[in-house]
């Protein structure tokens, strides 16, 4: 089954817990744009509306479809509940000075736009 993503007038997630206000929203997102690994500029898993017409029939393979996006969230280090990161699991030395990753930023842009472009 899937899980319920948190309504924006609750204070906190469901799932992780967390508080929502603007300060904090704002935190989570300086801090998961600087972690090492990446995984803010992780392509997310997609699905677009004719596929799911087209491929998703019955309650199992739409449990399947959400389950194959809740994964692909939690991969990507966000909150499947909120869709806001979850850094229960970062390391501190894992967080990179805003120059490291505004370089690993400007890198990984042009890595998908070469790959937009074919090359």
């Amino acid at each position: 089954m899937s899980l319920p993503m948190m309504k924006q007038t609750d204070s906190h997630c469901r799932i992780c817990g967390v508080p929502n206000t603007k300060e904090v929203n704002a935190s989570l997102r300086d801090i998961y744009d600087r972690i090492r690994d990446g995984r803010s500029t992780y392509e997310p898993l997609v699905f677009t509306s004719d596929w799911l017409q087209e491929n998703v029939y019955d309650e199992e393979s739409h449990e399947a479809t959400m389950l194959a996006m809740e994964r692909d969230m939690v991969n990507r280090g966000l909150c499947p509940g909120c869709a806001r990161p979850d850094l229960s699991r970062v390391d501190p030395d894992d967080i990179m000075t805003e120059e490291e990753a505004q370089d690993m930023h400007e890198y990984w842009a042009e890595v998908q736009a070469e790959r937009r472009a074919g090359c």
